[in-house]
This record gives structure tokens, sequence and C-alpha cells, in this order.
């Protein structure tokens, strides 16, 4: 029998939580907070006591974060993943400090993990020194997706479209947290110029975050709200993804960028930022530009893009060893290879 808990300092519900309740998932939450370091190290240290798990697998972003990795090894935990998910911190007024705090934590802590995993090459650069890079290497889990979930339906296509009333529009998808990350202002900029070749233009954005409000600011003040549809969260994201006509991605950083895996497998032409990791472009037809050229040139490409087949898009990716169900079975190897029926794992 396996179990599975998920740890984190600070717990939000989501989409996914009572998916994952009902599956017998237990869910840990520390502090409450995530800058609560010394209380959030001093719970973990407890729940490991507790719990006595045989694999900790932690999903995480920051150098600081493989202090856990260190916890467990203290713990006698003899799986430890430490699994890089992102290339760069957010924007922040003390983000200098953090990355000399990322910098020194990842040299000194990097090592107490037993396994290196990342979802690109830029994230292991990211999290792990290049020392150890070069004496260990990483293992490449990429973020799996239900391929046959997002297998394009043109039936579905067309309902979505009409209960969003954008039937003959010419339909720029995201999605994305409204972030600085995502950096949606960029996509609002590339709008107003798209507009003026393609007046039917609209640009559907789906997610929600802290910049929801000034994003919608920004569209009243270039004059396009009424081209705008702020769609907000959604647990069917593909539905969404079949009623667009291209997704654009100008993230400032990512990990990988799994909704332009997922665009893909729905069979859309993708228009990404070139910080867009290699291993993202499976169907080898992204079309990728630099932030730097501007909204216009962007927007010119919008406009140009090669529309292609919808049909073969889960297929290719499924192919290309992105399907969930794949990228399960290699974690769940990795974790029971204790060769122990009764096998604890935490994930963080």
């Amino acid at each position: 029998m396996m179990e599975v808990d998920l740890v984190a300092a600070q717990m939000e519900e989501s989409v996914f939580t009572a998916p994952l309740k009902a599956r017998g998932i237990q869910f840990y939450e520390l502090s409450g907070r995530q800058n609560r370091l010394p209380e959030n190290y001093r719970l973990f240290r407890r729940l490991l006591a507790e719990r006595k798990y045989d694999v900790v697998h932690l999903h995480i972003f920051h150098g600081l974060s493989l202090w856990y990795g260190n916890l467990a090894e203290q713990a006698g935990v003899p799986i430890r993943i430490a699994h890089s998910h992102n290339t760069a911190l957010r924007k922040s007024r003390t983000k200098p400090l953090k990355l000399l705090v990322h910098q020194a934590a990842k040299e000194a802590f990097a090592d107490k993990a037993t396994d290196l995993w990342a979802c690109s090459g830029q994230a292991a650069e990211f999290l792990f020194p290049r020392k150890i890079l070069d004496r260990r290497g990483f293992r490449f889990i990429p973020n799996g997706i239900d391929t046959n979930r997002f297998r394009f339906n043109a039936e579905l296509r067309e309902t979505v479209r009409d209960d969003l009333g954008i039937q003959d529009r010419y339909v720029i998808g995201h999605i994305g947290r409204l972030c600085y990350q995502k950096n949606q202002g960029f996509l609002l900029d590339m709008l107003y110029e798209v507009l003026e070749g393609r007046p039917d233009g609209v640009l559907l954005l789906v997610g929600e975050g802290p910049d929801r409000s000034s994003l919608e600011e920004k569209a009243r003040e270039l004059g396009i709200a009424d081209n705008v549809i702020f769609y907000g969260t959604s647990d069917r994201v593909e539905h969404l993804l079949w009623a667009m006509d291209v997704f654009v991605f100008p993230s400032r950083f990512e990990g990988l960028g799994i909704v332009a895996v997922e665009a893909q497998a729905a069979g859309l032409p993708v228009l990404c930022s070139e910080i867009i990791p290699q291993e993202a472009d499976i169907t080898g037809e992204i079309v990728r530009l630099p932030l730097s050229v501007g909204a216009k040139v962007w927007a010119e490409a919008v406009l140009k893009i090669k529309h292609l087949n919808r049909i073969p898009g889960a297929t290719r990716v499924a192919e290309a060893g992105f399907d969930i169900f794949a990228v399960a079975k290699k974690i769940r190897e990795r974790w029971m290879r204790q060769g122990d029926d009764r096998n604890f794992t935490a994930s963080f």
C-alpha cells in the first residue's frame, strides 16, 4: 500500500484539492506562512518523526527549500528527490537578497538530495550548482498532462465559442496566473496592434492573479476592453483551448511552460517568448520571439502564424513522453524502489 501526503508551508484551495482528497491524499499545512522559515522547518522535522517517510519528493524553485532535503536526510529518509520547476524568481523589492540566499543555499544543500530532477535543463541549472550537475547530472522529468483529455473536439469548440459569443471572432488565447512572470500586459499591447489588421480579434485570458485589476484598467486605457475576455479560472481548460485560434505565451521566465504543452496537445499554433525552454517545443513548429522586439512585431507574427492540423496534437505530445500516465509511472517506479509494500511518501 502507498500513502501519499502533500505538505506545504501554506495551503490554498484549488480545483485539485477535492479530487486528491477523494483519492485518500492527506494534506499537511505547516505554519500557514511561507516566510516563517524556522517554524516551518521545526514543524516539518516533527512531521518526519511522526510519519516516518520512505520518500520525500520536493517540488521546489528556490535553493532555500533544499533545506527540507537536509532535514529528511537527518531523519533517515532513504529517497530524497529535489525536483526543480522554475528558472528565476518573481519580481520583488527583496529579489536581489533572495537571489543571494538562493545561490548560497543551493551550494550548501543540493547534495543532500539523492535524486536531482528537473522539468527542463534551464530549471536544473537554476536550482542545482554547476559543479554538482557536472558530477551527478540530473533526470529530466517533464510535467505530464492527460493527453487524451486535450484531444481536439471540433463540436465542443463550436459550443464553447457560441457560449462565449465569439463564434466569428479571431481568438487569441492565453492561460496563466495574472502576474509579472506571465506578462499579460504585453498581450494587451500586442492585441492593440493586432486589431489594426484584424478588427474581429479578441483576447481570451484564462486565470486569476494579483495583476487582474491593473490589466483591466490597462485594457480600458488602450480602448480595447470590449476585445478582452477575463475568463477567470477553469477546471476544463481544454474546452477553452479548443475555442482558441492561436495560443500566445509571452512569459518572462518559465521552468517548462506546461500550458504551451497543453496548447500543442489541443492542436493549437503557439507563439512564445524565446526564454521558454526548448523541451516545451514538442511539435517543432512553435514560433519563438524575443520580448525585446516589441508588441507590434508579435502582432505581425500572430497574424502570419501557420495554423496547424489540430487532430494529431495529443498523439504527438504523448509520443514525446509528456503523457501523465507515462510520467506517473516513472515517478512511482522511483518511489517504490525500496521494495516495501508499505511505502510512505511526502510530496512537499
